[in-house]
């Protein structure tokens, strides 16, 4: 075994030969033996981030190495400063005190038989932020052989009606034997933001022939702008049934939730988020005391971006 790390400590890439030299040094030192420590590459060092050649050495699939990419760098992205956990109602004839966690609710379908979870909400309500929320939370759990999260922004995408899977995994760099083999033995995760703004009129679940025979395998959570929909929206996201060669709908795998302004309790948690960030000569109670001042202002920050405005407004 040490002579393979000494052969390691000789070739070209950087990361390797350095890892490689510290370990043997250190094993050396310890005179460890061989039964105590068999694999020590495989023990002491974390998966790589830059380095192909030690991923044939760990026997990594290539497959798992580049997602281990993309977690890194969708880890770094969807990371946020202020975070509240959102609350939402069942749909828009639900009662406003119809509440319940969003998050949880969005558990529990990646964990049921349903395939389409649908958000609503307003105009700066969080949809996006909520989103961008679940992906990190989701790559931080994840493990190989996991479900895949993949967040599609989809305004940006030409033409997501048509193969939106594909044309966002080759925006992250795999190839095509890769998005192959991910469609053929491995479950995604969809996370679809901004229907409305990429002026959608189709159901992206069936255009895309998601979850049908020989298909991809997927959850989809699809968020919308409610002033974007009409009377019959439901048409648009419910998915059809499995083999369905006539587009019936199946309402039984389609569920929805419509995200609640925020509370005065999370109007205050946001406020003690937001004051950290940067030197301010104000606390949590002397916004708080201003935004309750100021006629009608409490009830126009329950939307979280207009709350982001208002604070950054006051003189704070």
């Amino acid at each position: 075994m040490l002579s393979i790390i000494g052969q390691l400590s000789t070739v070209d890439d950087q990361a390797v030969s350095a890892t490689s030299q510290a370990l043997l040094k250190e094993l050396q030192q310890e005179q460890a033996p061989a039964t105590r420590l068999p694999y020590p590459l495989r023990n002491r060092l974390s998966l790589p981030t830059s380095s192909p050649t030690l991923t044939k050495v760990q026997k990594i699939p290539p497959l798992e190495y580049d997602l281990h990419q993309l977690r890194v760098l969708r880890l770094e992205q969807s990371r946020q400063a202020v975070y509240i956990p959102p609350m939402a109602k069942p749909s828009l004839r639900a009662k406003d005190d119809d509440l319940f966690a969003l998050m949880e609710k969005t558990q529990d379908f990646l964990a049921s038989e349903r395939q389409v979870m649908l958000i609503l909400g307003d105009s700066g309500a969080g949809k996006s932020t909520f989103n961008n929320h679940l992906e990190h939370r989701l790559w931080n759990d994840y493990k190989p052989g996991n479900p895949i999260p993949l967040f599609i922004n989809l305004p940006a995408i030409d033409r997501p009606d048509q193969d939106m899977i594909a044309k966002q995994l080759k925006f992250h760099s795999f190839s095509d034997d890769q998005i192959m083999e991910i469609k053929l033995h491995r479950q995604l995760i969809l996370i679809c933001d901004g229907y409305d703004e990429s002026q959608q009129l189709v159901n992206l679940h069936r255009t895309n022939f998601l979850n049908q025979p020989g298909q991809w395998n997927t959850k989809m959570i699809i968020s919308c702008r409610t002033q974007f929909l009409g009377p019959d929206y439901h048409s648009r996201f419910v998915p059809q049934g499995e083999g369905s060669h006539y587009g019936r709908p199946a309402p039984h795998l389609f569920q929805e939730a419509v995200i609640a302004p925020f509370s005065k309790a999370q109007i205050e948690n946001y406020v003690e988020q937001y004051v950290p960030l940067e030197p301010r000569t104000w606390n949590t109670k002397t916004y708080m005391d201003r935004l309750n001042a100021i006629p009608n202002l409490l009830d126009l920050v329950r939307n979280p971006f207009l709350l982001s405005l208002a604070l950054e407004a006051l003189p704070g």
